[in-house]
């Protein structure tokens, strides 16, 4: 007995011993007590809800750069590229009095009027993967248009050994100023092509990404364009739909496809031989950055109006290398 409460009042002493500098770990000097890595700044980022590998890793390195900062970092997915939506979750931020906003501008006329709203009540905000919809004082974070255009151009020119009739899907999300971003993806792409005099663009398709209809333009182009044998297209969620059509259309092999993204199905699609490559942001480095150039406006320091960021070339010869990057399974 003698001995267990012995080592029941050294165990008591051990504790308030380990109180004593649990608490002084906290103590500032000032006779207060304060939290250790309290967050700095909290900054909500407008994302999207949806199963592109995009917007996980855009998390994951915006998450990084918020622990690297000391920053809280929230996120607020949308269903999909809606401006209501969008426009309601912005301001749903600014009632939440948030220190800094960034989102992916839909528009020029709506984004910049909401990005004011943003910036009367004092708040600090960026886009990202906006290269475009130029909205004065607001920086940007995110991949080159015209260089997205040119890779894709060069991955078409190996695909069909510079011989091509091509045909080209361009997003319209609705706002007039889109061909903008089009046209400079467009201008990149016939930079490429241009050293091949057997590669023209036959013709420009424009799918409204709002309709989903991308199976019947597929099919449109197939029947209607026999001589098209490469497409190329330009959004991520779509490019596995085209694959799909030029599948049941027995053209695997006659019909090359340059997608755009990393879905696990287009993943899959370059493995099987249907989709020849894909042309992807690296979307960590886009999260990372958004959150560091937000970040460095609140610490006084100066940041560039557009940070480029990298992209990706996959095909079958790498595929592996960015399977593990984006962390999509074999199917």
């Amino acid at each position: 007995m003698k001995y267990t409460y012995s080592a029941l009042l050294l165990a008591l002493v051990l504790l308030i011993a380990m109180l004593v500098n649990l608490f002084a770990s906290f103590y500032n000097g000032d006779d207060k007590l304060t939290p250790q890595g309290e967050p700095r700044y909290h900054f909500i980022l407008i994302t999207q809800d949806n199963n592109d590998p995009f917007w996980t890793m855009y998390k994951n390195g915006a998450t990084k750069a918020g622990e690297t900062k000391n920053v809280f970092v929230e996120f607020v997915d949308i269903k999909y590229k809606d401006a209501a939506l969008t426009i309601n979750a912005v301001e749903m931020a600014i009632l939440s009095n948030v220190d800094g906003i960034a989102l992916q501008p839909f528009d020029v006329k709506e984004s910049t009027e909401i990005l004011q709203k943003v910036r009367d009540a004092n708040i600090t905000a960026i886009t990202f993967e906006n290269d475009v919809f130029y909205i004065p004082e607001i920086s940007t974070v995110g991949s080159n248009s015209y260089e997205v255009g040119f890779a894709s151009g060069e991955m078409a020119a190996a695909a069909s050994g510079g011989k091509a009739d091509i045909a080209v899907l361009v997003n319209d999300p609705g706002a007039k100023d889109s061909k903008q971003y089009n046209s400079i993806k467009y201008q990149g792409l016939l930079e490429a092509i241009s050293k091949y005099p057997e590669m023209t663009v036959s013709q420009i398709y424009t799918l409204d990404t709002r309709m989903f209809e991308v199976d019947k333009l597929t099919n449109t182009i197939l029947n209607e364009n026999p001589d098209i044998d490469l497409i190329i297209c330009s959004d991520s969620e779509n490019t596995p739909g085209v694959a799909q059509v030029v599948i049941d259309s027995g053209k695997v092999g006659n019909v090359k496809i340059i997608g755009y993204g990393a879905m696990p199905q287009t993943m899959n699609y370059i493995k099987d031989g249907v989709v020849y490559g894909t042309i992807a942001a690296d979307s960590y480095s886009i999260g990372y950055n958004t959150v560091i150039q937000l970040a460095d406006i609140f610490d006084g320091k100066q940041i560039s109006e557009f940070y480029n960021t990298d992209i990706y070339a996959i095909t079958s010869r790498n595929l592996e290398e960015y399977r593990e990057i984006f962390k999509t399974e074999e199917k």
